[in-house]
């Protein structure tokens, strides 16, 4: 045995601990932007004690970055209620702003909203742990500190950094907006088995659908560095191994929202309390409504551990609120879940074609490919932040264009045209709306990359690099030969519009592999 795998299979021995906070990255506006993130204590080594080895952005220390896996980071212990403050830092590190006090959850998630003004541009923001609002996180925290050897927890109290960007209010670029799974990731979420294994892979471990990194770097370099965001229903407790991912992939990106699983189960026990314990509720609804309640609620709440429909809008309408009103939205997904009637309803809702309580009530009684996805609170929610958007900007569409990967996990085409017109109330079509941008189904980084150029936001150049990074690739049980790469550029989905510059693509690539 090698000395490299020798070391990769001993196990760190733990002597204390370290108080951290996982941050990701933010954007904004110039008037309004906020920080997020989660306070957690992790193990430490006599050697992970060296402060200067810790990548504060990242949270993770020198070399893990190779190592680190999802379900390392589910065993992390939150810290309850944690009382912070947070300083908005310029790149010469500069203190340009300092929050009150920020109070975070139960389960160590704080969020915090700036008004502040700042100029366009990159910024840092810094964690300070302040103490916890938890008689039960103190008391922990004082015993383990009055155990012998025990002292690095709170040896400091900058716990984490972020990265922020703020866009002028009067920016009119792109910004685009990512699922992960089966849009950049090549993840088998559809088997039990590759739902397992992606909680054992490390960041190099995680591949790429072929072309999708080059796609990334091709667009931001083509929008004079435009936004890049992703949202994922993967559990939170992948932050850290996808930002490593899309690091070592040389992807950036400006935001990573990814779902509170435990924040859901909390809901769902919570709302069953709150509805038997309350004799008001019986006397309104009567004993066979509020099990009814009951039922919903739980139903749905157990399906949205999985189901993505009502987080990921939820995600959309928050953000929108803290873009200028003038950015254009371009929004990638896949046909696996319901990414293409998420972005349809997305743009329904910005457009006011259904609001209030019409609104509320059109989510609360969804379903979708057979199930409830939508709980009443959920739906309440959706709505405000509906009429917030519309109060700040109008009843505005911002989407310009929307990809969906069609995959061999998801429906074909027609059947995901039949699945959103059979959701959406009788009258809403948005084939036939001139506000709507209807999802366009393609085929993977080149379908996307095509009818990117088709818009003259890509070159031919950009699609061709694309092409060439495919090359080599592991794609669906074989190796992407030249043949095979031919292959795939032929037989692209891609609408009638981009034909024209699909075939020049064909000759090029032709030319180019000696065809």
């Amino acid at each position: 045995m090698t000395d490299e795998s020798e070391r990769s299979t001993k196990l760190p021995r733990y002597t204390d601990k370290r108080r951290i906070a996982i941050c990701g990255g933010t954007l904004g506006r110039e008037t309004r932007y906020y920080i997020r993130g989660q306070v957690l204590d992790v193990g430490i080594t006599e050697e992970m004690k060296d402060v200067s080895r810790w990548n504060m952005l990242t949270g993770l220390f020198e070399g893990q970055e190779k190592d680190i896996t999802p379900f390392l980071d589910y065993g992390l212990e939150s810290v309850r209620k944690p009382i912070l403050f947070a300083e908005i830092v310029d790149d010469s590190g500069k203190i340009l702003h300092r929050s009150p006090e920020i109070h975070g959850d139960e389960s160590g998630f704080f969020f915090y909203e700036f008004t502040f003004a700042l100029a366009p541009g990159n910024y840092t923001f810094h964690i300070h742990f302040v103490k916890p609002d938890s008689y039960r996180q103190f008391g922990k925290d004082l015993a383990y500190l009055n155990t012998p050897g025990k002292n690095e927890l709170v040896a400091q109290s900058l716990i984490g950094k972020g990265a922020l960007r703020i866009l002028p209010e009067n920016y009119q670029g792109y910004v685009t907006t990512s699922d992960i799974d089966q849009t950049y990731l090549a993840t088998d979420i559809h088997s039990s088995k590759g739902k397992i294994s992606t909680l054992f892979e490390t960041p190099e471990q995680k591949l790429p659908l072929p072309g999708m990194p080059a796609f990334f770097r091709e667009l931001r370099e083509g929008t004079e560095n435009s936004p890049i965001c992703f949202i994922s229903a993967s559990p939170h407790f992948f932050r850290r191994t996808l930002l490593e991912t899309f690091r070592s992939q040389g992807v950036k990106t400006e935001s990573l929202h990814l779902k509170y699983l435990e924040g859901t189960i909390k809901g769902m026990v919570d709302k069953f309390w709150d509805t038997v314990s309350h004799p008001a509720r019986f006397l309104t609804d009567g004993i066979w409504g509020a099990i009814e309640r009951v039922r919903k609620f739980a139903g749905a709440s157990f399906q949205s551990l999985f189901d993505q429909l009502a987080y990921k809008l939820t995600i959309l309408l928050r953000d929108r609120i803290y873009l200028p009103t003038n950015a254009k939205e371009i929004l990638l997904g896949d046909n696996t879940e319901s990414d293409y009637l998420i972005f349809t309803l997305y743009q329904i809702i910005l457009t006011g074609k259904m609001e209030g309580k019409e609104l509320e009530d059109f989510l609360y009684k969804l379903n979708f490919l057979g199930r409830d996805a939508i709980t009443r609170d959920s739906a309440k929610l959706i709505t405000e932040l509906a009429q917030e958007n519309r109060k700040i900007h109008g009843d505005v569409n911002p989407v310009k264009l929307v990809l969906i990967n069609k995959t061999p996990l998801g429906p074909p085409t027609e059947e995901m045209r039949w699945n959103v017109q059979s959701a959406l109330p009788t009258g809403i079509d948005p084939w036939k709306m001139k506000k709507i941008k209807p999802y366009l189904p393609t085929d993977g980084a080149l379908g996307f990359a095509i009818i990117l150029a088709e818009r003259n936001i890509l070159d031919l150049s950009s699609v061709l690099k694309i092409a060439g990074e495919m090359t080599g690739q592991w794609f669906e049980d074989s190796v992407i030969d030249a043949n095979r790469l031919l292959s795939i550029a032929e037989n692209l989905e891609i609408p009638k519009e981009a034909k024209e510059i699909h075939s020049k693509f064909l000759s090029t690539l032709k030319e180019v592999i000696g065809t």
